[in-house]
């Protein structure tokens, strides 16, 4: 209840920011029954966002650009998914170097603040995820504390060098130092991030790594086509809802057309759905599943 009221005080600052005389501290503090120092955090935490919040005497608001300063061609809000479609775009192109920075600032800067607001739907994500593209800009080390592995089913300290978010926020990739290899880390999953101060000593290593639609990474892409039934088509959209533009239907039945770096992902939800998905192609995810399916059974005959 504590938490849901933490973000329930940050919406509604939002919205009172972004009213025409903005808001004072000691308001906002008053009607949340709340010291000026909690209010003080609230609005670190929205800078640390990106909000660009203004000061003008002891009133506090977000700052927005105004038509009479933008020509008609430069009035453009981006959704965040729309924003986030635009990004990943550019991390698989060939774009770089200050072109790519000056873009990106342009589509962070456009990016519409109600749905970016969305983020804040859970305090310590929020500010993991403002700390981490801190450090990307920064291209500095941190450590990602008490992170869950499901795979390991550990909590460990990870010191990473992050690279870049994807899906959404939902996950990071990043170099991880002990295995000196690239990872994907769930932004749900760490306890906090702790700043080094420490710049990238492996940028090179960092690879040139692209995630599929099923969040695994890799270099190669192979082509997968699945036979899905209605139920199947349902499932896979509403899980990986990028998926939607590569299913065609077929008849009574939908297939999907597309690549993955990696198995494991696309595995798993072939085997969630066994009797309503049928790996096409290639040969080689047949026989994976296939040998995760006899592992499985194998392991549940030993158990029982």
């Amino acid at each position: 209840m504590d938490e849901q009221r933490k973000i329930y005080r940050v919406f509604q600052l939002i919205a009172r920011l972004r009213s025409p005389f903005g808001c004072t501290k000691e308001s906002v503090a008053n009607d949340f029954e709340v010291s000026t120092r909690t209010i003080e955090r609230n609005l670190n935490l929205l800078r640390d966002l990106g909000f660009i919040i203004e000061k003008n005497g002891d009133r506090f608001k977000i700052l927005q650009y105004g038509k009479d300063f933008l020509r008609h061609e430069e009035l453009i809000v981006f959704t965040l998914e729309e924003a986030c479609a635009i990004r990943d775009a550019m991390d698989l192109g060939s774009i770089a170097g200050p072109l790519r920075k000056s873009l990106l600032d342009k589509l962070y800067a456009l990016t519409e603040l109600d749905e970016l607001s969305e983020t804040l739907r859970k305090n310590s994500v929020s500010m993991s995820i403002a700390q981490i593209r801190l450090a990307i800009k920064n291209k500095e080390r941190i450590i990602l504390k008490n992170y869950h592995s499901v795979n390991s089913n550990s909590v460990s300290n990870r010191l990473v060098e992050p690279i870049r978010f994807y899906n959404y926020f939902r996950y990071l990739l990043a170099f991880e130092v002990e295995s000196a290899s690239v990872r994907q880390f769930k932004t749900e999953r760490i306890g906090e991030v702790q700043q080094t101060s420490k710049s990238w000593k492996c940028e090179n290593l960092h690879g040139n790594q692209r995630i599929d639609m099923f969040g695994l990474s890799g270099n190669k892409p192979v082509a997968v086509v699945l036979k899905l039934t209605n139920r199947a088509r349902h499932l896979l959209e509403e899980e990986f809802q990028d998926t939607t533009l590569l299913i065609s239907q077929v008849d009574d039945y939908y297939v999907y057309k597309g690549q993955v770096y990696s198995f494991e992902g696309i595995g798993r939800f072939i085997m969630g759905l066994a009797d309503d998905v049928q790996v096409i192609e290639p040969i080689a995810l047949q026989q994976f599943v296939v040998r995760k399916m006899n592992a499985a059974l194998k392991t549940w005959k030993q158990a029982n």
